[in-house]
């Protein structure tokens, strides 16, 4: 057979056996071949267009009939003088979309269709079937019921210990004399810097169908992904109980607003049920400056406890906001012509843009209100209190319970510089920065809202996010490299090296690297993801076991653990027992 063959006419079909070019195609057993090079086609060797593994395409609009399109194929592969009357194609083709996760999308044996492998259903085959949930970017089956207590008691018995240890350490640093910082104010800076780092480096990995990782990567997303230890999918799996539990961006969405407003309202009402509680207890001996010295003191660890719950879950809340915004849809033109398109949410393609017009206005007024009313609240706030921050230094907050911050609500924002200590929540904002600069946390809350707001809304498809991320990334890095803001020398070495990460990540994503390279790239990567995050923690457990070790805490550490295994073995030794007189 030869290879000539395109421009042909129905005698010269029949006088010679000649087909088209590799990667040509045809609609017409007679009529002229047609380029086939779009990505996830496959037409190489054949005179049909085929849809690669891993790829989706959907016959699903006008003008497309894959029955009809089967058996001109069966045809076409006749190569004598009995084929039958379906000698071409009138149709439309579809357009291939890349899966985003590659192993969903199973091409049936002719690969004229596309299949979801077990689990998986939906447009690009994204979504997880009935009787399964969605985890570190998999669909995996539901757990039985004794594997859920078990990860209960286990997440129970991990939160006991760390309640317990937490209290024993509050007590041995409330009694402490020495100036300095304290164990908690070196955790929360830790904590803070560990968080800043995964959050980011969270948001790349999870965009692995727009960014083509090796398969080494996707380890550490998945590392990612389980430190962030999302709640109600890792932990609860509410769709696992009822298939109407599942979570979907719009439900989130109205979740994510409701937090802040009903901490803020939970917090109020809490703080009006001190104060009565405190002047009916002491209505008989109730001292006018007591109680005025009681409400300063509860206004401030209120005030505190809010802002840590806040500041916290901002970044969580405003990826919840940006996946419902405008610019977070996606457009998929189904036909090679592009005339039939659907524009579809990228993080839920179940949902159409065109049902969230109310939802986009809302979106709109919380991110005014919220992702960039909190960062300039709290701007705000600390620029009114920076002759207090630059004079009198950053004590620990342990050392700041017991003093009075401010009379009202307005001392918030204005606070008087007569007052001899720090807030507790000034601590917090600012206790591990320089006196001069004081609002470099708030910096640093842009910087990861801003990256992490590109690659939800434009994705890592826009030329924009690349810039930007990589700009931005360059900048940071030398602004710290040149000021170094941080009081602790580890701590700053700590930042320029998780930054200098996060930048690494972003290049290898933009640029690539050499196949015959991979294995050495992806391992120096994970080297370098894993060390940031496995320093800082082991950093802080050490000193927690230092600090337990002085005080003889050992003991009562390894009297709790075995007491939390031995609940946890009754727990699931029941468990069985009542599944067996079930069965």
């Amino acid at each position: 057979m030869s290879s000539k063959r395109t421009n042909i006419t129905r005698h010269a079909a029949l006088q010679s056996n000649v087909f088209c070019k590799a990667n040509y195609a045809r609609k017409d057993r007679f009529g002229p071949c047609f380029i086939c090079i779009e990505k996830g086609i496959n037409c190489s060797g054949k005179e049909y267009i085929s849809i690669k593994r891993g790829y989706f395409w959907s016959w699903n609009f006008s003008n497309a009939n894959v029955t009809k399109y089967r058996k001109f194929v069966e045809n076409l592969k006749i190569e004598n003088w009995m084929f039958d009357s379906f000698t071409q194609y009138n149709g439309s083709f579809p357009r291939a979309f890349e899966c985003p996760k590659q192993n969903s999308c199973v091409p049936t044996e002719d690969h004229m269709e596309v299949t979801c492998s077990v689990g998986y259903k939906g447009w690009l085959c994204d979504k997880c079937d009935q009787r399964f949930y969605s985890v570190l970017n998999r669909c995996i089956s539901c757990p039985t019921s004794a594997w859920y207590y078990t990860n209960l008691g286990l997440f129970c018995c991990f939160f006991v210990f760390v309640f317990a240890v937490g209290v024993r350490l509050y007590k041995m640093e409330k009694s402490r004399t020495t100036p300095g910082r304290n164990l908690f104010d070196k955790i929360i800076s830790r904590v803070k810097l560990v968080l800043g780092f995964y959050q980011v480096i969270g948001e790349y990995f999870s965009s692995v169908h727009d960014v083509k990782w090796t398969k080494n990567l996707k380890v550490i997303g998945d590392v990612v992904s389980l430190i962030e230890l999302n709640i109600f999918r890792v932990i609860i799996r509410p769709k696992c109980f009822d298939e109407k539990l599942q979570l979907n961006p719009k439900i989130e969405f109205v979740i994510g607003i409701m937090i802040p407003c009903t901490l803020i309202s939970t917090f109020c009402v809490l703080y009006w049920i001190m104060t009565a509680r405190y002047k009916w207890k002491n209505r008989f001996t109730l001292i006018s400056t007591s109680f005025d010295s009681y409400k300063q003191r509860l206004k401030s660890n209120i005030f505190t406890s809010a802002l840590v719950v806040l500041f916290v879950t901002y970044p969580s809340i405003c990826s919840t906001v940006f996946q419902l915004h405008p610019a977070a849809c996606e457009t998929f033109c189904l036909d090679t012509g592009k005339n039939h398109c659907k524009t579809l949410l990228r993080s839920d393609y179940d949902i159409d843009c065109k049902d969230l017009k109310m939802y986009h206005v809302f979106v709109h007024i919380v991110i005014v209100v919220y992702v960039v009313g909190f960062p300039l609240v709290l701007f705000l706030v600390l620029r009114n209190n920076v002759k207090f921050i630059t004079l009198h230094g950053s004590p620990g907050p342990l050392d700041a319970i017991n003093e009075e911050p401010g009379g009202d609500v307005k001392s918030f924002l204005h606070e008087s510089s007569t007052s001899t200590l720090k807030p507790i929540w000034m601590s917090f904002l600012c206790e591990n920065y320089k006196p001069e600069y004081w609002y470099w946390e708030i910096v640093e809350l842009s910087r990861k809202i801003t990256q992490t707001a590109l690659i939800t809304l434009l994705g890592w498809g826009n030329v924009l996010t690349v810039v930007f991320t990589i700009g931005m990334s360059v900048v940071f890095l030398i602004l710290h490299a040149r000021h170094r803001p941080m009081k602790s020398t580890f701590e700053q070495w700590l930042q320029i090296f998780s930054l200098t990460a996060i930048l690494a990540n972003v290049l290898v994503a933009v640029i690539g690297v050499p196949y015959k390279y991979e294995d050495e790239e992806s391992a120096a990567l994970i080297v370098l993801n894993v060390f940031v995050i496995a320093f800082t923690v082991g950093e802080v457990f050490c000193r927690i076991l230092l600090h337990l070790k002085r005080a003889g805490c050992h003991k009562m550490i390894f009297t709790l653990i075995v007491s939390c295994n031995n609940v946890l073995l009754h727990i699931v030794r029941n468990r069985h027992v009542g599944n067996e007189i079930c069965d």
